[in-house]
């Protein structure tokens, strides 16, 4: 949380955030050095909490409903933490095990309130799934009795996109009917490489932990239709992979993204945005993206659906065979494809090319992907890193170390490499004062993110090398997504007493909607994210941790994508029983005023 002085330091910076007596509107009594997870905390796991500059030695529990102190321990020795640049005690209540709501108490200051139970995260993980279902295109929705939103069904046009360039396949205003899919991020666009690696993780979710997932889970609003013999979580899957299958062209490749030819305005809801769109691009990475998801899509699908389960085996392997006739790698770029949409580019494609062959391999066994691993076994078997839209050589690996049928001293290679990452990410998490996976040199565009898949590589590691350390670990990076962190903020919408407040989000500006859910970007300490973003870092000296503004116009720090917030639905999925939330429990007990809205 921003203290006063801090915002004072900005106003004489020349720094304008936007209705900035908002950020402090909730809890004036939490203690901004009393860092917990605003959520709670599960009740046979760790519960830690930092406590900056304690003056004194001990902490209290106290129950919010008796006011009663029901634990009382040593804070640990101080230690000065590099990232914050504060010095931080832990208050370790672990052996509270009664489900409750408390607060942390340390002399006069108080922390937030949380709750331990078997199932804290139920809610959150509804609604960071959920968040999906209001992120649909072309489609009417009416949630007003519990975001608020409800649209007419956004860009219809979509029915009617134009390709912006000629090429073997297509010409210059062929008209394609893309309608469908989730808006990608806080504009409008929709692109197949950020559909595929989200579309791939929440099914890697469920795949994980099938039994976690039921009928009536997600609470679909009025307008949605869902799938009448699959599970919600799959059914809101589907609805975008329909629409990344209406993105594939003759030759097996994609196209890589639809988007207006300008950014839309705050006060343009998708209901009301008419400008024509238009079909960008195709790239090889990006294709091999859409393949990979498709084939983890096969095995998923298959016991509910073998028909379609073998349509989109049968997708995937034509861009296997496209990528194999186009060894080289393809970024298409035409002037203006990026006027009012992101490029999301990459000018290679290997650990695309790898993904999609480990994932067809885990599908289908046929020895022609595992050769092909074979040939690439020096990238293969390559240290990972936490996987994005552009390097999924994590995601090969964990699909290649899962493959039954695997050539066992290539497949230990590849598991002993992403085993040596995931203790990595231990060292890392051991050495932060906020048990955070992030270096320093992580702390960047989307770093949320960043933390949360680390916390999804541990699961990963864990489903290969069962160590408790990695669940641990994992459950970290939920705390420091729920607001154990130096900011004392919780980085998903409509979570925590501390969430966003104005979230890098159209939707919410041009409708007064704010979904709950959504995982912004956090602290990027990297100048040139966005004119505010830098000029905050210009303002003076600001610890790493700590380099984040919650304004509306930081995109770089306070936009959400859905890859991020993929990244969270697996680590919260993996943690979360099957529980029935009603529209109560997910609805907001406070507002989230839009800005553009009240001009």
């Amino acid at each position: 949380m921003f203290s006063k002085k801090k915002l004072l330091q900005f106003a004489l910076a020349g720094i304008v955030l936007v209705n900035t007596n908002m950020l402090f509107s909730v809890s004036e009594a939490a203690d901004d050095g009393i860092h917990v997870d605003q959520v709670g905390y599960l009740t046979n796991h760790d519960k830690v909490a930092m406590v900056a500059d304690a003056k004194d030695k001990t902490f209290e529990i106290i129950d919010t409903k008796t006011n009663k102190v029901v634990f009382t321990g040593k804070l640990s020795a101080p230690k000065y933490d590099a990232m914050s640049e504060e010095t931080l005690s832990k208050a370790d209540f672990t052996n509270l095990k009664t489900p409750g709501t408390y607060i942390l108490k340390v002399g006069n200051r108080e922390s937030y309130d949380f709750e331990i139970g078997d199932n804290v995260y139920a809610v959150p993980t509804v609604q960071s799934w959920r968040s999906y279902t209001l992120s649909r295109s072309n489609t009417p929705i009416d949630d007003t009795n519990v975001s608020g939103l409800k649209l007419n069904g956004g860009h219809p046009q979509d029915k009617e996109a134009q390709v912006y360039f000629t090429d073997k396949l297509n010409k210059k205003g062929d008209v394609v009917d893309v309608s469908g899919g989730w808006y990608d991020a806080g504009d409008y666009g929709k692109y197949i490489t950020t559909a595929g690696l989200s579309s791939a993780e929440l099914m890697l979710a469920y795949e994980a932990n099938p039994d976690h997932f039921t009928k009536g889970q997600l609470v679909f609003p009025k307008g949605v239709n869902s799938e009448a013999n699959l599970p919600d979580v799959l059914s809101e899957v589907k609805f975008e992979i329909d629409w990344m299958r209406k993105m594939q062209r003759q030759d097996g490749s994609t196209f890589h993204k639809v988007a207006g030819l300008t950014w839309p305005s705050f006060e343009i809801s998708p209901d009301t945005d008419t400008q024509q769109r238009y079909i960008f691009s195709t790239a090889t990475y990006s294709s091999a993206i859409y393949g990979a998801s498709l084939a983890i899509g096969a095995r998923v699908y298959e016991p509910f659906d073998k028909t379609y389960a073998q349509d989109l085996k049968k997708d995937a392997e034509r861009v296997w065979e496209y990528l194999q006739k186009n060894p080289n790698p393809i970024y298409r770029v035409d002037e203006g494809q990026e006027n009012g949409s992101g490029p999301y580019n990459k000018n290679t494609d290997i650990e695309e090319r790898l993904w999609l062959s480990a994932e067809m391999f885990l599908t289908t066994g046929d020895k022609k992907y595992e050769n092909y691993l074979q040939q690439e076994k020096e990238r293969l078997t390559d240290k990972p890193s936490f996987f994005t839209w552009d390097n999924t050589l994590a995601l090969a690996q964990f699909a290649y170390a899962k493959a039954p049928n695997a050539d066992k001293k290539l497949q230990t290679e590849v598991s002993n490499a992403f085993i040596s990452y995931a203790e990595d990410i231990l060292k890392k998490i051991n050495s932060d004062g906020f048990e955070c996976a992030l270096a320093e040199n992580e702390y960047t565009w989307a770093s949320t993110k960043n933390a949360l898949t680390q916390a999804d590589i541990l699961l990963m590691a864990y489903q290969l090398q069962p160590k408790q350390e990695y669940l641990d670990g994992a459950l970290s990076q939920i705390h420091y997504l729920f607001g154990r962190n130096s900011l004392n903020k919780s980085f998903m919408t409509g979570v925590g007493d501390n969430p966003p407040e104005h979230p890098h989000n159209r939707i919410h500006e041009s409708t007064g909607a704010y979904v709950s859910g959504l995982v912004v970007g956090g602290p990027n300490h990297v100048i040139g994210g966005d004119p505010d973003q830098t000029k905050y870092l210009e303002s003076g000296h600001i610890p790493v941790a700590k380099s984040y503004i919650d304004v509306l116009t930081s995109w770089s720090t306070n936009e959400y994508a859905i890859d991020y917030t993929a990244a969270a639905v697996y680590a919260l999925s993996w943690f979360t029983e099957p529980e029935i939330i009603d529209k109560a429990q997910l609805k907001l007990n406070r507002d989230f005023p839009s800005i553009t809205l009240k001009k």
